[in-house]
C-alpha cells in the first residue's frame, strides 16, 4: 500500500517545487519512475504560461497525464509501475469539477460530486504501490469569499483538505518557500 502526502500553501509559497522534491525522494527509493498528473486548463494567456512554467521545470523522464476532471478513474491505471505520483492540484480539479456544473450550482450536489472523486483518489491510492503527494492551494484561511460560487468553492475546498489530511502520512504547510510539517 502507498503512501498519501498532501502539502498544501498559498500562491507561489513554494509548494510544487517542494512536492517535486517529494516525489523525486520517494522516486529514488524504487526504479525512480515519476507520473505527473495535471489538472490544469489552459484557458487563458496567464494559465497558458503558468503550464509552460510548471512543465519546464519538471524533470523531462516523468510521464505526465492531463486529467482535469476524473483523477480518480484514471489513477489506477496510470500509476501502474510508478514509485510517486504528483497530483497538482486539487483545487484546481475542485474548480474544474465546480465549472462544469453552471454558474448556480447546487451546493449540496457540488460538495457530494467533488467530495465523491477525492474518496475515489484516496480509495486509488490505498491500491498503489506508489507513494501519491497531492498539492492544494490553501484558501480556508483568506477572506470569506464575496460570492455565492466563491463560497462553494471554498467550502468545498476546506473539506477536501480534511478528507484527504485524515488519509494522509504526512500533510505540510509551505509559506515562503518553508515547508512546515503539520502531521
Amino acid at each position: 500500500m502507498g503512501s498519501i502526502i498532501l502539502v498544501l500553501g498559498g500562491t507561489k509559497s513554494g509548494k510544487t517545487t517542494f512536492a517535486q522534491q517529494l516525489a523525486v525522494d520517494a522516486a529514488a527509493e524504487g526504479a525512480g519512475a515519476v507520473l505527473y498528473i495535471a489538472t490544469a486548463t489552459a484557458f487563458d494567456e496567464g494559465m497558458q504560461a503558468r503550464i509552460r512554467q510548471h512543465q519546464s521545470s519538471r524533470p523531462a523522464g516523468w510521464k505526465t497525464l492531463e486529467e482535469p476532471l476524473c483523477v480518480s478513474a484514471a489513477l489506477p491505471e496510470a500509476a501502474e509501475g510508478m514509485q510517486a505520483v504528483l497530483l497538482d492540484c486539487l483545487t484546481l480539479l475542485t474548480s474544474n469539477i465546480i465549472m462544469r456544473l453552471g454558474d448556480e450550482p447546487d451546493r449540496e450536489e457540488t460538495q457530494n460530486r467533488v467530495l465523491r472523486e477525492v474518496e475515489g483518489i484516496i480509495q486509488g491510492a490505498s491500491r498503489m504501490d506508489a507513494t501519491l503527494v497531492v498539492i492544494s492551494n490553501y484558501v480556508e484561511a483568506g477572506l470569506v469569499a464575496p460570492t455565492r460560487l466563491g463560497g462553494i468553492f471554498q467550502d468545498i475546498a476546506g473539506l477536501s483538505h480534511q478528507l484527504v489530511a485524515r488519509h494522509a502520512d504526512a500533510v505540510y504547510m509551505l509559506t515562503a518557500g518553508i515547508p512546515q510539517r503539520l502531521k
